[in-house]
């Protein structure tokens, strides 16, 4: 898949080198979102076509990543850029008033998603989300939204809370439901409007309910917490959920950014049969063009319809973004059966032959996920016994940040990419293949085997340690 030295050398990655340090002489960081640092392989991207990208030294990979997640149908679709072309040229790029585009991907919304009857364009899943929390506590009148350790719901003030937390360093940090700051710069008042709850924790939750139920507008939940790598809901988990929001008089927001689209033409909510009471969208609805929506149940966007509530945004809605979210889901109905066929079947034997791929090497790993979407989980060496991640605790008590990187870089060496933060997930698109999943699961157990072979040289711990953020230090 590549042709050049070994990851430890210099040439494979000569030209990204020197481009990433020509962007960070202008761009903060070389990068404008925290989640494309690559712990130190700075990768830079020169073209995709697909299920494969190239960077700019000509190396080629088959991609897991996929853009962090919108890329459903791979990279550089004709049939979707022609539909954003064609719209341009009869719109041009961005409407003062509502047109038709509005009303059909309105349309195509509502009848896909169980959930929706009536939606908002955003831009991206974090305005999306803030524009569902305000919602729900204009609706119920009241000021407290329970959140789930380890979830993620954008980058603002008003979410970025308790994401990451570091709660197992020095010593584990008991569990609170008071928030933790994901980064400097937030002030705490915007915590005093959160509760934090661990997914997949019942009697937790009945516990903050009994306490502060009266308080509780909604409960913002991942169906599927996709950003703790990939934790399931437990059998009757999302049901309990959509019972215990409704004896309190709480909403139930799925945030379905990840999930929507991807798990099946109507998200989470179709997969599982759980209707949240409001749901936000962003990823896998514009295929790769920047897009984001929020919807519910007529009765609570009302509010919304009425303009009681300030949702707005220039570039809401505009011409290349519902051009493209068009195009997608018209597919998505007129090809479902086939789509999925790829994603939950090529997603199943991905999932089982990388657990057996580990396995055979003699590491100690749990792969799970739902159809495109997975993780590993690579056991440390004094992890507990666990046969599946319930939750954020049980991530950091069983996952080595240490094997997930060896793994990681005898995967690029061999051409397969996916997200290198130890906590993110696979994405699987409707466009890879039978060749691609023969090509990874060789890989894999390349990459294990050297994985194993470097732990008699070097014990788990011994190498670089890597932070939170993503950064080898």
């Amino acid at each position: 898949m590549y042709t050049g030295t070994s990851l430890s050398g210099t040439s494979r990655f000569a030209r990204s080198q020197e481009l990433f340090a020509r962007i960070a002489r202008t761009i903060a960081g070389g990068e404008s979102s925290y989640a494309r640092l690559k712990k130190g392989l700075e990768l830079c991207f020169d073209h995709g076509e697909g299920s494969h990208f190239w960077d700019v030294d000509g190396n080629e990979y088959i991609d897991y990543s996929l853009g962090y997640g919108p890329l459903l149908f791979g990279h550089r679709p004709q049939w979707l850029i022609e539909a954003v072309m064609e719209a341009v040229a009869h719109y041009g790029t961005l409407s003062t008033f509502p047109y038709e585009l509005d009303a059909e991907v309105g349309e195509l919304i509502t009848e896909l998603v169980p959930g929706v009857e009536l939606l908002r364009f955003a831009n991206s899943g974090t305005e999306a989300t803030m524009a569902a929390a305000r919602l729900a506590r204009a609706y119920t009148g009241r000021t407290k939204i329970v959140q789930m350790e380890g979830g993620y719901h954008g980058w603002a003030d008003t979410h970025f809370w308790s994401s990451h937390p570091d709660v197992w360093q020095p010593t584990i940090r008991p569990y609170s439901p008071t928030p933790i700051p994901g980064s400097r710069g937030i002030p705490a008042v915007y915590g005093d409007a959160l509760l934090i709850a661990q997914y997949n924790d019942r009697e937790g939750l009945e516990r903050l309910f009994a306490e502060h139920g009266s308080d509780i507008a909604a409960v913002l939940v991942e169906p599927v917490q996709c950003n703790s790598g990939v934790i399931l809901p437990e059998p009757g988990y999302l049901e309990f959920l959509r019972e215990i929001t409704k004896a309190y008089g709480a909403l139930l927001i799925f945030d379905e950014v990840i999930t929507g689209f991807r798990l099946a033409p109507g998200g989470a909510q179709e997969r599982f049969g759980v209707i949240p009471d409001l749901a936000t969208f962003a990823k896998a609805l514009g295929g790769g063009f920047p897009i984001a929506a929020f919807g519910g149940s007529a009765d609570v966007m009302a509010l919304e319809a009425t303009n009681q509530v300030m949702h707005g945004g220039t570039y809401t809605a505009n011409v290349l973004a519902l051009a493209a979210a068009k195009a997608v889901l018209t597919r998505i109905r007129e090809q479902r059966e086939a789509i999925w066929a790829i994603l939950d079947g090529f997603g199943e034997q991905l999932r089982q032959g990388l657990q057996e791929a580990c396995e055979a090497a003699g590491l100690r790993c749990i792969v799970q996920g739902i159809g495109p979407v997975w993780h590993i989980f690579f056991a440390k060496h004094d992890a507990p016994a666990l046969d599946r991640i319930r939750n954020y605790r049980d991530a950091h008590a069983y996952a080595s940040i240490d094997l997930f990187d060896r793994f990681h870089r005898a995967m690029l060496e061999r051409g397969v990419y996916f997200h290198p933060y130890h906590l993110e997930r696979w994405f699987l698109s409707a466009v890879h293949t039978a060749d691609d999943v023969a090509q990874t699961l060789q890989a894999a157990a390349e990459a294990a085997a050297d994985v194993a072979a470097s732990l008699r040289r070097q014990p788990e711990g011994a190498g670089s340690v890597t932070t939170m953020s993503g950064i080898a230090q």
